[in-house]
């Protein structure tokens, strides 16, 4: 047994070092609250504003908004592209109107073949991002953005060749390449401008906030920890009785002006969050407005006469996305009016075993098998009630999307 203890101590040793690296901070932190650029990372100095850019309401407490006239903020002596292993996040808001401009670079001068760019392209709502050594040794990628947010959420990742894009939380790019591209060098870590400003590239004209930098590559968890919805609306599509009313909610996020479209039915047309009443079944459409910014997001209530409906008529959602951001979280029966009495509600996997149960009407399913996220994919319920005197049962499928 002597002869074990040193591989044993090793081992013990060697699982501390490991776990002591799970969810550890990232290298560079800047949260810009507080109108500050501290530095709240492991091994960086605080980021240094260069010119005036304006301090702004953020994802998170406060943000940093570019206005095109060469503002930036600059990371001096960070080896974070060093690493053979690193995560680059932070949010993003464009202005589309401004042109092409420079994000984010790490160059010494504007014709260096060493060295990382990363360009918004306006006229496709676009990111370019090139990482290089050399001609030979070079990586272009891009990624589309959403015309429906106005925050982006955007994450690079690389592990040794390979180097992934995320935006908004999917991956949208891959691209190996082959073997490790030193492209680290003297140059600060500059975000809003680049040694090519003003002779190749526009300084950039929008906003910046959470920027952070990690030497290893986050799990799915710790991505989607880092990410926040902004200007949706909460509630989803329902159904109602005639003269029923609906409490709509909406993300709680800096938009500074909102506007319901039709404003029938909207107790408080020019506010987020509002009571409905519609008349009939209608989709409304609600008009977010924040910075120079301007996305939509809409819900659409189902109106019923009760007098119309027949106890076949049944309705669930064929998807639900339980990822806890507020945004169909929950699998449930959308129209339980029409139940005297529920038997019974299940959920059931492919290989037939029971994933969820009840016979209460205030029940639904979030998604988890014994407190355990369950996989992504498709499942099945059986639902068993009383109607009118009769019993039905209403079989189907519903996607589970993470």
């Amino acid at each position: 047994m002597e002869k074990f203890r040193p591989l044993v101590s090793f081992l013990l040793l060697f699982l501390f070092f490991c776990s002591s690296l799970y969810g550890q901070a990232p290298i560079v932190s800047l949260s810009f609250d507080d109108c500050t650029t501290a530095n709240s990372g492991a091994n960086s100095p605080d980021g240094e504003i260069n010119g005036d850019p304006e301090c702004i309401c953020g994802v998170f407490g406060s943000a940093f908004y570019f206005d095109g006239s060469g503002d930036n903020i600059s990371i001096l002596d960070s080896n974070a592209f060093d690493l053979l292993t690193f995560t680059v996040s932070f949010y993003f808001q464009p202005d589309r109107n401004s042109g092409d401009f420079v994000v984010l670079s790490h160059l010494e001068e504007c014709n260096s073949l060493i060295g990382m760019n990363l360009i918004y392209r306006a006229d496709n709502h676009r990111l370019e991002l090139e990482v290089s050594r050399d001609l030979g040794r070079r990586v272009v990628m891009t990624a589309d953005l959403s015309d429906n947010r106005c925050w982006t959420h955007v994450l690079f990742e690389r592990s040794g060749g390979r180097h992934t894009f995320f935006i908004d939380g999917e991956r949208v790019s891959e691209v190996n390449s082959g073997g490790l591209i030193e492209f680290a060098n003297n140059a600060p870590i500059v975000i809003g401008s680049s040694p090519c400003v003003p002779n190749f590239n526009n300084p950039m004209t929008g906003a910046i906030d959470e920027f952070r930098i990690y030497d290893r590559i986050l799990n799915s968890q710790e991505k989607f920890n880092l990410r926040r919805n902004t200007n949706q609306i909460l509630t989803r599509d329902t159904v109602i009785l005639i003269d029923a009313a609906v409490n709509v909610r909406v993300t709680d996020d800096c938009t500074e002006f909102y506007s319901w479209n039709p404003q029938l039915g909207v107790d408080e047309p020019f506010e987020g969050n509002t009571v409905m009443m519609p008349f009939e079944t209608t989709t409304f459409y609600l008009e977010f407005s924040e910075n120079n910014c301007t996305t939509t997001d809409s819900i659409r209530i189902i109106v019923i006469d009760p007098e119309e409906v027949t106890c076949k008529d049944l309705a669930l959602p064929t998807a639900f996305t339980p990822n806890s951001d507020g945004l169909n979280d929950r699998f449930f029966i959308s129209n339980e009016f029409i139940i005297e009495e529920l038997l019974s509600f299940e959920i059931f996997d492919r290989s037939g075993s029971t994933m969820f149960r009840t016979a209460s009407l205030s029940d639904s399913w979030d998604g988890n098998f014994r407190g355990e996220p369950v996989n992504p994919g498709v499942y099945l319920y059986r639902v068993e009630y009383r109607c009118g005197g009769e019993i039905y049962q209403k079989t189907g499928q519903v996607m589970v999307m993470r």
